[in-house]
């Protein structure tokens, strides 16, 4: 232990750190455009060539605009569900990062690799002022060294600098961050400047995009247990900065962003009952995420293995979230250090629920959680009476202890270079389902009807895809159904199918993205595309269409109709039932799409 201690605390400890988190990292470098990248690509053209699709080089985070003449006409191409509420609003402002971008479409708008390079820098910048962090807050150099090396390689790095649309994240966090050690300087040091200077810096991080609002939260820990000044006096400190997120807040709705309309997407300021309904499930699965095991972006499959088995993730997270606070909790007594980045953990955990949980949301909450983690296996490695003074309680601390060394020291590594090519899966599953999909050159005259896809991921991406990739689409591209269910389908006429997903449609939150469950359909509602109306036959209980009619201007088997169903990884040549018939489409097995 000696010779550990010593070690993290030589002089260039802190940048081998750096340097181990970057080179796990590098496997990135491999990936290649994919999702929401090729919607970038589009936007940033001064014609994306899409209907719907508006030119926004400097604004690339508007995925809808709340347009309904532009929802209409992404749901007529294809790039949009049947089922989108037309309103649907999902905008955020991030000028500062898509500027970031904007060079890069600049400079090599059709290679991958210097962009992915680009968000290796930014990470390299993030861990830099993590590290000022670490070292200005914990009393030790080789404990804030241990924290900067647990922090630069966990894997949950690997998805944010893995994915290039994903930048903000790393630009928001290497921005935000300095707010609060000039915050800290003015307040425990006396440095005037940093009176003006925090509330200027968060003004400036707030245009790297909405995730700079978490460093908030440690500002309000810093107040609660590191600030000496009297209680009136932290509330004034911390007046600037709420003056600036309202600020923030009012010109952000006046320039027309924000979230409305979807159901995965949630704006907690519009509506505050419905957030903290859904973040008390988000909440224990990132946290989950962040200190142990499984990854929180599992989060958004578990309502497809039971319909039990996301309460029963719920409660496994909060027992294991109890047990490490169980751990902590003489630590977090006796050291408001610990309570600092404790607090700020949590805290920064709630604006990141309000979206489906993913790992690669969770830069601001591992400064906290890694944070804590150090002080906990210092504690075990040479101060063990902050453990606890009884022998059983001892004994739980060093297990937990010994689990966050498992998982945050043997684990973590290897899968971050695994995790840093997370996005390469993901090509690889929409490239293959892409393949399944004709690409001669008469499909630009037909309509590409899909039975049923595994989600709207897998239908939508395609025409974005192949525009972005400048290759034939189809005129049109339509999905009947999602198979997160199995799907019936019944032959009524030569130009009807009646569409009856197990369960009735929008079943589960994955299906959500462009309509919130708040929206009911009505019996009767139709919904106009070209060459097809979807009619709502039935709704259920809850107001999501049960059964709908698929009423086709041409009979089905019109050559200009081009029918496919899944098949495992991609897309097959299917031929729907005959007049009076029916088949069964059986639900898509995602689990094992992910292991394919």
């Amino acid at each position: 232990m000696e010779r550990l201690t010593r070690w993290l605390g030589a002089r260039w400890a802190p940048a081998v750190m750096v340097v181990c988190g970057l080179a796990l990292a590098s496997p990135a470098l491999t990936a290649d455009f994919t999702a929401d990248d090729h919607i970038h690509r589009l936007i940033s053209r001064p014609d994306p060539g899409v209907a719907g699709v508006s030119s926004r080089p400097l604004d690339l985070f508007v995925f809808a605009s709340g347009s309904p003449d532009d929802a209409r006409a992404l749901r007529d191409v294809g790039i949009y569900p049947w089922w989108t509420d037309v309103e649907v609003h999902m905008a955020f402002w991030r000028p500062l990062t898509s500027a970031t971008h904007a060079v890069d479409h600049e400079l090599w708008p059709d290679d991958a690799t210097p962009m992915l390079a680009h968000n290796l820098v930014w990470l390299a910048l993030a861990l830099a002022v993590v590290w000022r962090c670490y070292r200005r807050f914990l009393p030790d150099r080789w404990i804030a060294v241990l924290a900067l090396g647990l922090y630069a390689v966990d894997d949950a790095r690997g998805p944010v600098v893995g994915w290039i649309a994903n930048r903000n994240a790393l630009v928001a966090l290497a921005l935000a961050v300095p707010v609060l050690l000039v915050h800290d300087r003015w307040r425990r040091d006396g440095w005037t400047p940093g009176r003006w200077l925090g509330p200027l810096l968060l003004a400036f991080s707030l245009g790297a995009g909405e995730a700079s609002l978490a460093i908030v939260a440690y500002l309000v820990a810093h107040a609660l247990w590191l600030d000496r000044g009297p209680a009136r006096a932290r509330l004034l400190a911390l007046a600037p900065y709420a003056a600036v997120v309202v600020a923030w807040r009012v010109v952000y709705q006046l320039l027309g962003y924000g979230v409305a309309g979807s159901g995965v997407y949630l704006d907690p300021g519009a509506d505050p009952i419905g957030f903290v309904a859904v973040a008390a499930q988000r909440l224990p699965l990132l946290l989950l995420g962040q200190l142990g095991l499984p990854w929180s972006d599992l989060a958004s499959l578990y309502p497809l293995l039971g319909a039990g088995v996301l309460a029963t993730m719920v409660v496994v997270a909060l027992a294991v979230l109890a047990a490490i606070g169980l751990a902590c909790a003489r630590l977090l007594r006796v050291d408001p250090v610990s309570r600092f980045f404790a607090t700020g953990m949590v805290l920064a955990a709630v604006p990141v629920a309000s979206t489906f949980p993913a790992d690669r949301l969770l830069g601001f909450v591992g400064l906290g959680a890694m944070g804590l983690v150090a002080q906990l296996l210092a504690a075990a490695m040479r101060r063990r009476e902050l453990l606890g003074s009884g022998r059983a309680r001892r004994a739980v601390a060093i297990s937990v202890a010994a689990v966050m060394v498992l998982v945050h020291v043997v684990l973590a590594p290897p899968l971050l270079l695994l995790r840093s090519r997370s996005m390469v899966t993901i090509a690889r599953l929409l490239d293959r389902a892409d393949a399944g999909i004709p690409g001669d050159p008469g499909v630009a005259d037909q309509t590409v009807i899909i039975a049923s896809a595994p989600s709207d991921a897998f239908g939508g991406y395609i025409p974005l895809m192949r525009a972005a990739r400048r290759q034939v689409r189809p005129a049109h591209l339509y999905w009947l159904a999602t198979g997160s269910a199995a799907v019936m389908l019944e032959r009524l006429d030569t130009h009807t199918l009646r569409v009856a997903p197990d369960g009735g449609f929008l079943g589960h939150e994955i299906d959500h993205m462009l309509r919130t469950p708040a929206r009911p359909f009505a019996v009767g509602e139709q919904i106009v595309l070209s060459g097809l109306t979807i009619e709502i036959e039935t709704v259920t209980a809850d107001g999501r269409p049960r059964t709908v009619l698929a009423h086709f201007e041409r009979e089905l088997e019109d050559p200009g109709l081009v029918w496919r169903r899944w098949e495992r990884t991609t897309y097959v040549p299917y031929q729907p039932p005959a007049v009076g018939g029916h088949d069964t489409l059986p639900a898509a097995d995602l689990l094992g799409l992910l292991g394919e």
